[in-house]
């Protein structure tokens, strides 16, 4: 059975990392995100960093998605409130396919 991404010691450490410095920081509403498309969605609701699975609970956001080559290092993740979280991986492009001619074949040996 595979093992959940987003249960792995590395993504757990550096989640909490990135929690624990947005709150000593002083991040209290959320910063909305910004699209591939260029276009911000602000936010603005205020976070809360001790009740997971509510609207407005604090959590860690991928900047780029692991399906798109992102990691799970500090330097990937930010803060998001679980609704724009939500909301923003609702609208993830897909992923372009190369065509077969991008792979040209030989019958050549």
């Amino acid at each position: 059975m595979a093992t959940s991404r987003t249960g792995t010691a590395t993504y757990l450490r550096n989640r909490r990392r990135v929690l624990n410095q947005a709150r000593r920081e002083g991040l209290t509403h959320c910063p909305g995100y910004t699209d591939p498309r260029g276009v911000h969605h602000p936010c603005g609701v205020e976070l809360d960093y001790d009740t997971p699975l509510l609207p407005n609970s604090a959590e860690a956001d991928h900047v780029v998605e692991v399906r798109h080559g992102g990691t799970d290092d500090v330097h990937n993740l930010r803060v998001l409130c679980r609704q724009q979280n939500l909301e923003r991986n609702r609208h993830v492009a897909p992923v372009p396919v190369p065509l077969a001619t991008d792979f040209p074949t030989s019958r050549v040996w």
